[in-house]
């Protein structure tokens, strides 16, 4: 009996704010960010040449976020990415790389109040162009897709941070660091 009269009251208390966490709980968000872009290649590479260099980078993205505890969020995206286009001079000869793709990811992370620390696992099918000389390569596929960064939302509206590698088989390296900025619905 005495256990009834405590959960009572408790239950009616917590009532209130189990609602709000549940409406809150997840939802569809769009968003977009700019960041730098790095690519490295080697002429080990199909048309590849010694090359090491960033660009201006963007991407554009939808997702679900979705909160299963509050400590625990979850998140499923997709989106399309621009790695810019990087170039430099090897020997005298003029040189341009050029990634683009659609990309898709699932997020996880851990929430520490407004502030969620994530790591992110994807793919991007994307198509890099290399022009040497005035020669160029197309090439398409898949690439895995992998990072990790900080996530802050308030009131629906919020910002990320992030570092992702890209595993492009024509280049040595990509990498993408980036501040994005998203509503949530």
């Amino acid at each position: 009996m005495k256990i009834q009269r405590l959960l009572v009251p408790l239950c009616l208390a917590i009532a209130p704010s189990l609602v709000s966490v549940a409406a809150h709980a997840g939802g569809v968000y769009i968003g977009g960010g700019v960041g730098r872009s790095n690519l490295e290649d080697s002429a080990g590479n199909p048309g590849g040449v010694p090359f090491d260099e960033s660009a201006t980078a963007g991407k554009a993205f939808i997702g679900y976020h979705l909160d299963f505890l509050p400590l625990l969020k979850f998140a499923a995206e997709a989106g399309y990415r621009d790695l810019g286009k990087p170039d430099t001079r090897v020997g005298g000869v003029p040189v341009e790389y050029h990634a683009r793709g659609f990309d898709y990811g699932l997020m996880g992370g851990v929430g520490l109040g407004p502030v969620d620390l994530m790591a992110r696992v994807g793919g991007m099918e994307y198509k890099l162009r290399k022009s040497v000389g005035g020669v160029t390569n197309d090439y398409d596929g898949h690439a895995p897709v992998y990072g990790v960064g900080a996530w802050f939302t308030l009131f629906g509206v919020g910002v990320r941070a992030e570092y992702e590698r890209i595993k492009i088989d024509q280049l040595d390296k990509t990498d993408m660091v980036s501040v994005s900025a998203f509503y949530q619905f």
